[in-house]
């Protein structure tokens, strides 16, 4: 059992990038997809510290930087996510006497791969921040229109009422 758990993990290359947050749950998102057949109808959220990449509720937790399974990045994610689907599919212990759970694992990483994904095909452009400045001046703008439309209506409502005021003062017992 051993034998095939070194070939599995001898599959990935050297050197691995560690993925960024957002690329971590894209690749999370993708891998639960592809093997399962179907997206996850949950939440996916990013987690860190000691946590493992799992399900817990309806939320699927997605740690890139958890470092204790299999000294984490690419490799703990697949192997996580492997976990996961191989319960879902087959149930029963995770690392049974078949292999199932190696031979999913083993696909998985074949999928990474061959998808780009060390490469960084997964990366989101970073947008760039947004001047703070103009946005509250811009804000500042609109409440000033926002008022002076107010303060027009309550003119009018005014001039209305001083109307009304005078035709009853007119017309007075």
């Amino acid at each position: 059992m051993t034998d095939r758990y070194t070939s599995v993990n001898g599959t990935w290359p050297a050197a691995l990038p560690k993925p960024t947050p957002q690329e971590a749950v894209s690749g999370a998102k993708r891998l639960y997809r592809k093997f399962m057949g179907h997206a996850y109808r949950g939440k996916w959220k990013l987690t860190s510290g000691r946590r493992e990449t799992r399900r817990i509720g309806l939320t699927f937790y997605v740690n890139p930087d958890e470092v204790r399974d299999h000294g984490g990045g690419w490799p703990a994610i697949v192997h996580s996510m492997s976990h996961h689907v191989h319960w879902l599919k087959h149930g029963g212990r995770a690392h049974d006497a078949f292999g199932r759970h190696a031979f999913i694992e083993r696909d998985m990483i074949r999928y990474v791969l061959e998808s780009g994904w060390l490469t960084g095909k997964l990366r989101r452009p970073e947008k760039p921040a947004p001047d703070r400045r103009a946005l509250r001046y811009a804000r500042v703008l609109a409440r000033i229109t926002a008022w002076q439309a107010k303060a027009k209506r309550a003119d009018t409502a005014l001039k209305k009422l001083r109307r009304q005021r005078a035709y009853y003062e007119k017309r007075a017992p």
